[in-house]
Parts: structure tokens; C-alpha cells; sequence
């Protein structure tokens, strides 16, 4: 691991000394890589150790140096920390060359190569059968940065792939080039899959994500190697994958395929079949973005990954991956390739730009690859999507046929989202201009027969709260899917929200309800409870709930199930409508179910009437109403469950 810090380069760890600290009980012994006992990093101990134990990484100074130091922990375990003497005028991706950034995860290369020492030291350091079982493995751990395509690798995991650890350059680019092409696609088809299923994720037993795979490398010898590759992707506290940790071993001989591998043609279809899945999930043009960098980019080990869109006779980019674009001479020409493959609406596959046509464009280049994506006409504007390779690729024609595809998938996934975003803007500018607030409710038919009830409450009674409940409004509306669970369609509005330039929350309660046989499901995001009122009975319907939306982009939101008899009437209402300032909620939702048996008892007949049950909720003691008030009451049967007119201002609003 020493000779493997001493060696990292550039693209993974910022120049400057290094020292590992490794805790020994009470004690923590020092390293230094490249065996520099003379002018290591060494930093006062009591410094080393507030970081041990705090787990927060810190900048400290002495004797006009600078060191970061970085906590190594595994398995819930502190392990030691990490130090690197900053040298001046050195520079790293994603680390300061005078680390002086703020403490905590920063997402740098000196984390990633934390994250890859902890599990090594915490294997070497615990005693017994599995110590014992990686050694004899000769296993190597690694740690690949989604976010930058940079990766860290041990010495033992460079020794299997074949790779000279003082050479390895850290590039994601390097471990693809090294694999069988036959086995190309089928992990190309994985690591979307993993991606896609840690996608949305935060959960702290690490069960989410975690992946095992067996494919083969090539040598530079020409020999040929099979491996086994275990470990998980490592999403953000946002739910967005940004690391994959694992260890890797040779598990045999290079003859034939790995065990159960898929032929080249079933495993890009499972690849477009995770893709498409991911994308149909998609709601904005961010959406679409995320899941192409998030996903397609690093299973297709590209460097970088590009969209824009045609309008007005330029370019405009509308999306792209967070790591740094190729040289900046080649954004011109990329910006141009983009254009012309939208405009032509045919694809350009550029297999070496240090060729002709990359010289012609941008003088002398290294090594690089293009594959330009045409996605044909996009809203009435044509678009394109740039997949940069760091080194020369052949595009043969499966390689092509399949790139196709995936235009298409994306192009119909861009083409949505973009209208989505239009309306959402539309929207937004409509509720600017009425004073409203924030409150409202919805009864959208789905396709297969039955309807959604919707009902929310955007935090403030302002402008700015009319207009993110006019977004909200849309976004629910998009989301909606016949057969799709409530929880997952406000997950899917929660991250949503959570991504819109706003401050404020809502909370909401989305139901479906199946008018023929009463079969209701339903999930709430800190709503009130819905309020059933029966022939003998007015009770909550208690559905799981989970965070207002806008709060938590990771937040998980269950669905209950219940049915609603045929005499059954639905009570969905916001907080106005029952609120007052001498009772909390819960007192005072039971004050209105209480006032609705008195109510039911003395009707004389009337009891049923559902115009008549919402005239009485509306004028229920309206003078001490201190909040915006939206009421939707539903019964089974007839093509729509529930109609009524829009919420105002300290007025009840009905369904019917």
C-alpha cells in the first residue's frame, strides 16, 4: 500500500509527502510512503488523533506547513488517518494545492484513496480467516470516483489487470482498455445495473448497491486473465452514485467466458433495458441528465458526457457530467460535431481525433475518441449527445448499431422531459400572477380506470408559494403512471422539489383509488391523515408517512392499502381546514370528526349528500380559520371521483 501512495499520481492524491497513520490500540504508528523518514508529513500526534476520533477530515499548519489529514475508517471502525503535506504551486483534481477547503467528505482524490486504504488496512489488521482467505487470494481493493472517472487502485489490484503501479495514470479508461472485448457489454450491462439500483439510495448498512461480477483482461503480454470482482456503489447523502468500493482477485485461466456470462447481444439489451428503465423515470431535463451521467457514462467507461439541443440556429447546452470537459481547443470542435450530427440527424463516430479530421479541428491532440449521438428533431428542435473516450476506440457495426439505440431512448426521454420543463414554466409564470397561496388538491384519471387523489400544501401564503405549488402541481401530474406505487410517485416529486431553486417544503398526501371495487392505496409526505366517513363511523384512514417533500432528496415514502365501501366518503383537506391557534392538529382533527357525527345524526335525510356534507366543512366555524384552506371529498362510482373548484385565499375549496 506504501509503494502504492508513493506512486499515485496526479489525477488521484495532490502532490506533496505522505504519511499513514495506523492505530495500534492506544498508540498510532507512522508510515511514510516511499520510505522518506527524513521529511515525512509528520504532524503533532494530538492533531492525528482529534481527527481519528472526531472522523472529520482537518487542515493542520506547523513550522509554515500545511498537511490535510483525512480519518481511515471501515466497517464502522477508525483505522488511523491519512496525511499529505501540501507543496506549494502543486495542484490535483479536486484538492487545493494549500488544502485549505473546508473539513468533512469533499469528494477530492485524496478521499477516494482514503476510501480505498481503510478496507486495506482493516483486512490486514483483523486476525483470522478472512484476513487469511484475501491474502492467499492475493485480493487488491480499489476505489473509482464516478464523479471524475478517477480511480485508485493497490498494487496487488494494478498486478492482476496488468498494469505497472508507477505507471497507472488513474484513469477509469485504463481498466477498460485491459478487458476481453468479448466481455466489454456484459460489463458495460452491470455496472448500469448496480448504478441504477444504488441510484435514490442512502442507506447506512451498505445493502444497496452491492454488486459481484466476473469478467476477463488482457495483458500486455497477450496473455489472458479471469478475475472476480466484488464490492458496491456508494451513493451521496442526495442519492446520487458517486464511488464503487471493492476488492478484486484472479479466480482462474483466461480459456472461455466467465460463468454465466451473457452473449454480446443479450447483455446490451440488458444494458438498454436498465437505461430505458432509469430514464422513464426521469421527469425534468435535469433528471435526464443525472441518469446518463450518473449511469450510462461510467458503464460505458466514457470521459465525459454531453447534451445539447439545437434552437435558433446555435448550440445550447442543456446538460452535462460534472468531470472536466477534454482540452479546451477541443470545445469548439466539439460544440461543431454536436451541431452537425443534430442538424444532419446522423450520428459521427470519430474513432481517432488525433486522425486527420482531429488535427484538421484542433491542431495535435493525444489520444481520444468520439461517439456523437444524433436525437433527431427534440420538441421541434434537434439535438445531440457527445460520449468523449480518453484514447482511440473502434466503433464497429454492433458498436454502432447499439449507440443508435440508445439515441432513441434518450431522444424520446429528452423530448419529455423538455416539455415537462415548459409547462413547469408556464405554470409557474400563471401562479406568479395570482395571489394565492399555496394549498391544493387534484383528481386526475389514470389510463387503466382508476384515479389519483391528490391533495398539498405548500409551506407560506405567498406568490412564491403559488407559484412552486403550480410546479408541484405539474410535476405530480407527469409522475403519475397507471400501476405505479403512491410512494414511488412522491419519491419521484420529492427529488423534484428538492431540485428546484427554492427554500420551501410541501407536504402532500397522493391516493389511488379504484372506483369498481374500492381498492385504495395510498402514502402521505407529512400530510394530515384522510378522514373517512362511513354509515356508522367517521375515522382517519392512517396511511404511512414519511418527510415533507423538498426536505430529504433520499426520503422513502411507503404505501398503505385500505378499500373504500360503496357508502364511504373520502376526506382529503389541508391543515386550514381544521386548524386553530388554541388546539394542536391531532385535537383538532378529532374536534371535526366529532363535529361531523353531530352533523350526520341531525341531518334529517342529508347525511349522504355529498354537496351538502362539503357546504357544512366549509362554513365549519369559518371566522377562526387562520390558514388557506383546499377540501377534496370522494365517493365511489361515475368516470372521475372528484371535481371542484380552485382553493383561494381563507376560503374552503370542494370536490365532489
Amino acid at each position: 500500500m506504501l509503494e502504492a501512495l508513493a506512486a499515485a499520481g496526479a489525477r488521484a492524491v495532490p502532490p506533496g509527502r505522505k504519511t499513514l497513520y495506523v492505530r495500534r490500540g492506544d498508540a498510532l504508528d507512522a508510515y511514510r510512503a516511499g520510505g522518506d523518514a527524513e521529511h515525512g508529513a509528520e504532524v503533532p500526534e494530538a492533531e492525528v488523533r482529534a481527527v481519528v476520533r472526531g472522523g472529520r477530515r482537518a487542515v493542520a499548519g506547523y513550522g509554515g506547513r500545511s498537511v490535510l489529514l483525512v480519518p481511515l475508517e471501515s466497517g464502522g471502525e477508525r483505522l488511523g488517518a491519512l496525511a499529505v503535506e501540501a507543496v506549494p504551486g502543486g495542484t490535483a483534481r479536486g484538492t487545493a494545492a494549500h488544502p485549505s477547503g473546508p473539513p468533512g467528505r469533499g469528494g477530492g482524490g485524496l478521499d477516494l484513496v482514503a476510501d480505498c486504504c481503510a478496507p486495506a488496512l482493516r483486512a490486514h489488521s483483523v486476525r483470522g480467516p478472512p484476513a487469511d482467505a484475501m491474502e492467499a487470494a492475493r485480493a487488491g481493493v480499489f476505489a473509482w470516483d464516478l464523479t471524475a472517472d478517477d480511480v485508485y487502485r493497490d498494487e496487488r489490484t494494478c498486478t492482476v489487470f496488468g498494469v505497472d503501479p508507477g505507471a497507472f495514470d488513474g484513469s477509469g479508461e485504463t481498466f477498460f482498455r485491459r478487458l476481453h472485448p468479448d466481455d466489454v457489454p456484459p460489463v458495460q450491462g452491470a455496472i448500469a445495473e448496480v448504478t441504477a439500483s444504488a441510484a435514490g439510495t442512502v442507506r447506512a448498512d451498505g445493502a444497496a448497491g452491492a454488486y459481484r461480477i466476473g469478467y476477463r483482461v488482457v495483458h500486455g503480454d497477450g496473455s489472458v486473465h479471469r478475475l472476480t470482482e466484488l464490492g458496491r456503489v456508494v451513493p451521496d447523502e442526495r442519492g446520487r452514485p458517486v464511488r464503487a468500493l471493492g476488492l478484486v482477485y484472479e479466480s482462474g485461466d483466461g480459456d472461455g467466458a466467465p460463468e454465466a456470462a451473457p452473449r454480446t447481444g443479450g447483455a446490451r439489451d440488458a444494458f438498454l433495458h436498465t437505461l430505458t428503465r432509469a430514464l422513464s423515470r426521469a421527469v425534468t431535463v435535469a433528471d435526464v441528465t443525472r441518469v446518463m451521467t450518473d449511469l450510462a457514462r461510467p458503464a460505458l467507461g466514457a470521459e465525459n458526457l454531453v447534451l445539447g439541443v439545437v434552437e435558433g440556429g446555435r448550440l445550447q447546452i442543456v446538460g452535462g457530467s460534472r468531470v472536466a470537459p477534454g482540452p479546451r481547443r477541443l470545445r469548439a470542435a466539439a460544440h461543431e460535431a454536436m451541431a452537425g450530427a443534430a442538424v444532419r440527424e446522423r450520428p459521427l463516430f470519430v474513432e481517432d481525433l488525433s486522425g486527420p479530421w482531429g488535427a484538421a479541428a484542433a491542431g495535435a491532440l493525444p489520444p481520444r475518441a468520439w461517439a456523437v449521438l444524433s436525437l433527431g428533431p427534440v420538441d421541434r428542435a434537434p439535438g445531440a449527445c457527445l460520449i468523449p473516450f480518453a484514447g482511440p476506440r473502434r466503433f464497429g457495426a454492433e458498436e454502432r448499431t447499439f449507440y443508435t439505440a440508445v439515441a432513441v431512448i434518450l431522444a424520446q426521454s429528452l423530448e419529455r422531459a423538455r416539455l415537462f420543463d415548459t409547462q413547469l414554466q408556464r405554470a409557474t409564470d400563471l401562479q406568479q400572477g395570482m395571489q394565492i397561496g399555496g394549498d391544493w388538491y387534484d383528481a386526475p384519471a389514470l389510463g387503466d380506470g382508476t384515479a389519483a387523489l391528490v391533495i398539498g400544501d405548500v409551506q407560506g401564503h405567498d406568490a412564491h408559494a403559488s407559484a412552486v405549488m403550480g410546479r408541484l402541481r405539474v410535476a405530480l401530474r407527469a409522475c403519475a403512471e397507471p400501476g405505479l406505487a403512491p410512494g414511488a410517485v412522491l419519491g419521484q416529486v420529492n427529488r423534484v422539489l428538492c431540485d428546484l431553486d427554492t427554500d420551501r417544503f410541501a407536504t402532500c398526501a397522493y391516493l389511488v383509488l379504484s372506483p369498481a371495487g374500492g381498492v385504495l392505496r395510498g402514502a402521505r409526505a407529512g400530510h394530515p391523515h384522510p378522514v373517512r366517513v362511513g354509515p356508522g363511523a367517521v375515522e382517519e384512514l392512517r396511511l404511512d408517512g414519511g418527510l415533507p417533500l423538498g426536505v430529504d432528496p433520499g426520503a422513502v415514502y411507503p404505501t398503505t392499502a385500505d378499500v373504500l365501501g360503496g357508502r364511504d366518503v373520502l376526506l382529503l383537506f389541508t391543515d386550514g381546514l381544521v386548524e386553530r391557534r388554541d388546539a394542536d392538529i391531532d385535537t383538532c382533527v378529532r374536534g371535526m370528526a366529532e363535529d361531523l357525527r353531530r352533523w350526520r345524526a341531525g341531518a334529517r335525510g342529508r347525511g349522504e349528500d355529498l354537496d351538502a356534507l362539503v357546504d357544512f366543512l366549509a362554513g365549519r366555524e369559518a371566522p377562526d380559520r387562520i390558514d388557506d384552506v383546499a377540501l377534496l371529498a370522494v365517493r365511489r362510482g361515475g368516470s372521475a371521483p372528484g371535481r371542484g373548484r380552485e382553493p383561494r385565499p381563507g376560503r374552503a375549496s370542494a370536490g365532489a
